[in-house]
């Protein structure tokens, strides 16, 4: 969009000096004028066509004055939003949607008036009335719509079905086309009397005049492609008039001008002030859930028009603009008595596929339709039906090929069938059953390509995982020995019944596994979630029922506890076979413990010697190793003592708190300590747990760090302090003591890092 179009979205000013210069260049005037008129004869037979759907029955009689209703909306929407929208070519007509809720709403008026009311006049007035605040709702509810920033809702709809409903309204334009040309759509029904010898030289002319705008628009890319077509177009016509000596009357007769246009000077006021004593307001009340509809609907309809024209023409509307605009629209339009309207996407397409995207395109047609409005409409009348229908047929054809056939290079092969589907389904069944259907399809392609995306994102056992609590060495000795008893699956994403399914089937290979291979411990960790539905909460009750008869049991960690209100409501007996901790290191310790006292019993009973014996051969060398390392540790200590400040903690007191300045190393001698940090959801999470020969702290920075967690004893502690400032001074007196120091620092450090990484 231009830098002068973008201005002119915020500035009424700055619409008008566009249109002033597009006034002045003939290359942007004469396709705009040619759009513009073209546009408005065909609405004008468009709205009397609605006028007289609306107003049917027994209100038949009411419908040519009512032409005067729809014809003014046409011409107050078109010249509002053509100064206001930011679609310099934007056309906003009194739509068919609202006019369909409008004829089921006047029917059942005029049948419910028909015994109570003897003055006929009455249900006509009353119908008017039903039409002018149904259009006031929808300025009201687009406002809403627009204060509120619902409109961007619209941009999460997947573009096949953007594409789908693009195509759609080329379907029904090229149907529309055939219509307007010979009174018969395009279809199965209608395909014998289309092929009729005297029907085809009908449409045939218009079938030409769209074929050569298609291969001039294709080859020539000039403004002047579509004034030259319609030019030749006329004087072909005249020129067959002439040959075959027909006259204007004869050719009326013939079907070939539209004719029928209402005569008379003005169509416009219909209703005067006396006649709104003839509103029926209590037969209104009653038919006001159906007009409630008709806001909504024109909001869906707009919203997908929006969408499909910014994709068609490569823009981003502001559509809380739009939605004002039209709201804007809508209530002078109300006002008058008009239905419901919105940007129309077919019209408004024109300006930019025949290079006259200007402003001018909207108020040419709408100062038409004023014209027709306010001075009569009956020349229009003498216009040839094969041109506007070759046209729109332009229009549908070019529209088909862009969206039904060329965006095969743009999606894959599922997503161009949902297209075709969408297409088919207007075809055969209606606009809003295609769009639906293409929802659909959409919806249902989204769910199984979502349902393929892994959810599990790591299914490991617990040899290269352990809790951060502090174990002997036998007991190390014997949990890396069982760690393939426990399994611990990382879930990550959302769960709905696909992805559920697909998590539920891995965890049943688990429990499904042959006896020595089947895990004691499934660990279901929830930590990265981002969400469920009730089919994920179904599937976890039935690997909670199946866990009891294979003899696994399920750990839960991190998970919502929304889920586990969601599991006991459902089954609270199942339940409570399972095990919710608050992170995975919880459930490592529990499950470690668990394997140690299993052993332990073993070991106690005295019924594996055998077990008792290899358990010592294995860990004498760890004991050995553990007991050297014991050893450096105090004889380190006994060297730096001069530098180090003694210690003592009681159960539960702290030694560092979290975010306090960190000035200097801690060396725990005795007891045991564990750290913690405060998570953002206020739940600690357990880092590790110190005890003999551990180390933390800093050895830089004298100002001292945040400490990035709390340590807190557990029991009885003894440790020494090693501050910066005393470490400093340990490297200028005693390097040597130093040295033995940062190898005793580096190596803590080195087996932090590498458990991290295992973990």
């Amino acid at each position: 969009m231009s830098e002068q179009h973008a201005s002119s979205q915020h500035c009424p000013t700055g619409a008008l000096a566009e249109i002033a210069r597009d006034l002045s260049d003939p290359s942007r005037l004469l396709p705009a004028l040619s759009s513009g008129f073209v546009i408005g004869l065909l609405l004008i037979v468009v709205q009397l066509s609605l006028a007289t759907f609306i107003f049917s029955g027994p209100l038949a009689q009411f419908a040519p004055a009512a032409a005067g209703l729809t014809l003014f909306g046409t011409f107050v929407m078109c010249v509002v939003v053509a100064l206001g929208s930011g679609f310099p070519s934007a056309v906003c007509v009194p739509e068919d949607a609202s006019a369909a809720i409008m004829a089921s709403v006047a029917a059942a008026l005029a049948s419910g008036m028909a015994a109570s009311s003897a003055d006929p006049r009455a249900a006509f007035v009353t119908v008017g009335a039903a039409m002018g605040l149904s259009t006031l709702a929808t300025a009201v509810f687009f406002v809403v719509l627009g204060r509120f920033r619902l409109g961007n809702l619209i941009r999460y709809i997947p573009f096949p079905v953007v594409a789908g409903f693009l195509a759609g309204v080329g379907w029904l334009l090229v149907s529309g086309g055939f219509a307007i040309m010979v009174g018969i759509p395009l279809g199965f029904a209608g395909l014998p009397k289309l092929v009729d010898p005297q029907i085809v030289f009908r449409w045939l002319p218009g079938v030409g005049m769209a074929a050569a705008l298609l291969l001039g628009m294709a080859r020539c890319r000039s403004p002047f492609v579509l004034p030259l077509v319609l030019l030749a177009s006329l004087a072909c016509f005249g020129g067959y008039l002439l040959v075959s000596g027909q006259n204007i009357a004869s050719a009326v007769a013939n079907g070939l001008l539209l004719g029928g246009m209402p005569e008379g000077s003005m169509l416009w006021p219909v209703f005067t002030p006396a006649d709104l004593a003839l509103v029926q307001w209590g037969e209104l009340v009653r038919e006001l859930p159906q007009l409630l509809t008709i806001p909504l609907v024109s909001a869906i309809s707009f919203l997908l028009i929006s969408s499909g024209m910014e994709a068609a023409a490569r823009v981003d509307l502001d559509l809380r603009r739009e939605f004002y605009i039209n709201a804007l629209a809508n209530l002078v339009g109300g006002a008058g008595g008009s239905h419901a309207g919105y940007t129309a996407l077919s019209f408004s397409l024109l300006g930019p596929m025949t290079g006259s995207n200007s402003r001018l395109v909207g108020v040419t047609t709408g100062l038409l339709a004023g014209v027709a409005t306010f001075f009569g409409s009956g020349v229009l009348g003498l216009f040839p039906k094969f041109i506007l229908g070759g046209l729109i047929l332009f229009i549908g054809v070019s529209t088909l090929l862009d969206w039904g056939v060329r965006t095969r290079t743009k999606v894959s092969r599922l997503e161009f069938a949902v297209v075709w589907a969408i297409i088919c389904s207007i075809a055969f069944f209606g606009f809003l059953e295609g769009v639906g259907v293409g929802l659909l399809l959409a919806s249902i392609g989204f769910v199984i390509k979502y349902s393929r995306v892994p959810v599990l994102r790591e299914d490991v056992d617990a040899a290269n995982l352990s809790s951060a609590r502090q174990r002997s060495v036998p007991d190390r000795h014997i949990l890396r020995v069982h760690a393939a008893e426990v399994r611990v699956l990382r879930i990550t994403g959302y769960l709905f019944f696909g992805s559920a399914t697909a998590l539920s089937q891995r965890v049943n290979t688990h429990m499904e596994a042959a006896p020595g291979a089947r895990p004691r411990f499934l660990v279901l960790d929830f930590a990265d979630l981002d969400g469920f539905d009730s089919s994920a909460v179904n599937c976890f009750l039935r690997m909670l029922q199946k866990a009891g008869s294979s003899e696994v049991r399920l750990l839960f960690t991190g998970a919502p506890a929304s889920l586990l209100e969601q599991m006991r409501a459902a089954d609270p007996a199942d339940v409570e076979h399972a095990l919710f901790l608050p992170d995975v290191d919880r459930a490592l310790e529990w499950c470690e413990d668990a394997i140690l006292a299993r052993e332990q019993a073993d070991l106690e009973g005295g019924e594996n010697s055998v077990a008792h014996d290899r358990l010592f051969d294995a860990t004498v060398d760890d004991m050995l190793r553990h007991l050297e390392e014991g050893e450096r540790f105090e004889a380190l200590v006994e060297q730096l003592g001069h530098w180090l400040e003694l210690r003592t903690a009681a159960p539960g007191e702290a030694v560092l708190r979290q975010g306090e300045s960190m000035r200097g190393v801690y060396l725990f001698l005795s007891g045991q300590a564990e750290e913690t940090r405060q998570e953002e959801d206020g739940q600690p999470q357990r880092l590790r747990t110190l005890g003999p020969g551990c180390v933390a702290g800093q050895t830089s920075l004298p100002q001292g760090a945040p400490a990035p967690g709390a340590i807190t004893a557990q029991s009885a502690l003894r440790y020494a302090y090693l501050s910066v400032v005393a470490l400093r001074d340990m490297e200028f007196r005693s390097p040597e003591a130093a040295l033995s120091f940062h190898t005793l620092y580096a190596g803590v450090l080195e087996g932090r890092l590498m458990a991290g990484t295992a973990q």
